[in-house]
């Protein structure tokens, strides 16, 4: 019992402490420090008073006991915070490196926005909202004119505008090649349309500069809705199918998935095999 008591003083608070800065990291040092160190006197303490007993001590009892405990509580205090702050420091690292190491999972190399697996986990959390699908037009011929570098300058472009004008309310990522993605949560349907609308016409006003030349690019976009009844399979296929509306009808616009002709047996949700190639990480 009274070993289960001092473990438990002494350690109760290391699960509980977050080592995410040296703050965090001293305090808990110090607490341990300073418990290990009473834990010391006394068990030094209690040795002095042993060798007392059997009169091995050849000073008086008072002057070793303050010596001797002096002793134990500086070394044990120092040894203690050195021990405690490098353990600190490595978990420190290793928590910095599993976040960043989570973030490159997460994260798409070229445009720096979310990845098609990171997006498609956080999509699917989604109960309500919009989801905008967007595809550069023509990006082959961009490639095969200006070169893959032009091409890599165009996504970059067109990623960072996406980003200016959504802002940090909605989530941006690269799904495809040249295909981007929107999730607009808590927004008005209304408000989702001139967002579109706005970043359709900001990029096609926006000339891309890449390897000395300039570089019109225009976008085409499907958007579709998102409810509690229908999964994301179903969201995507409706988005898609509005894009290919989009490109086939002329590229550089929106289409709605409210728009779509429907026929008299048409689903209102249509699922999809996730093992597809389209729903594979990027």
């Amino acid at each position: 019992m009274l070993k289960q008591r001092i473990e438990a003083w002494v350690i109760r608070d290391i699960g509980l402490t977050e080592f995410d800065n040296w703050d965090a990291v001293l305090r808990f040092a110090t607490r341990l420090s300073i418990r290990n160190s009473i834990i010391a006197c006394f068990m030094v303490a209690g040795i002095l008073l042993i060798l007392h007993a059997f009169d091995v001590l050849l000073n008086p009892l008072l002057r070793d006991l303050a010596i001797g405990c002096g002793i134990a509580m500086i070394v044990s205090f120092v040894l203690t915070m050195l021990c405690s702050l490098y353990m600190g420091y490595a978990v420190i690292h290793l928590a910095r490196t599993r976040l960043e190491f989570r973030q490159l999972s997460r994260t798409d190399m070229l445009s720096g926005l979310l990845n098609r697996r990171a997006f498609i986990e956080d999509l699917s959390l989604v109960e309500r909202g919009h989801l905008l699908i967007l595809d550069i037009d023509r990006f082959k011929q961009i490639n095969d004119r200006y070169g893959h570098l032009a091409g890599d300058d165009v996504i970059v472009s067109v990623a960072r505008t996406l980003c200016e004008i959504t802002g940090p309310a909605h989530l941006v990522a690269r799904i495809g090649g040249e295909e981007f993605a929107i999730l607009f949560r808590d927004s008005d349907f209304a408000d989702v349309i001139s967002i579109a609308e706005k970043l359709r016409r900001t990029i096609a006003n926006r000339l891309v500069e890449s390897v000395h030349q300039s570089i019109a690019v225009t976008i085409s976009g499907g958007l579709a809705d998102i409810t509690p009844l229908r999964d994301f399979t179903a969201v995507y296929a409706a988005a898609d199918q509005a894009l290919y509306l989009a490109k086939s009808s002329g590229r550089n616009r929106i289409v709605l998935e409210r728009d779509l002709p429907r026929t008299p047996h048409q689903p209102d949700t249509v699922r999809l095999d996730l093992g597809d190639p389209a729903f594979t990480a990027a």
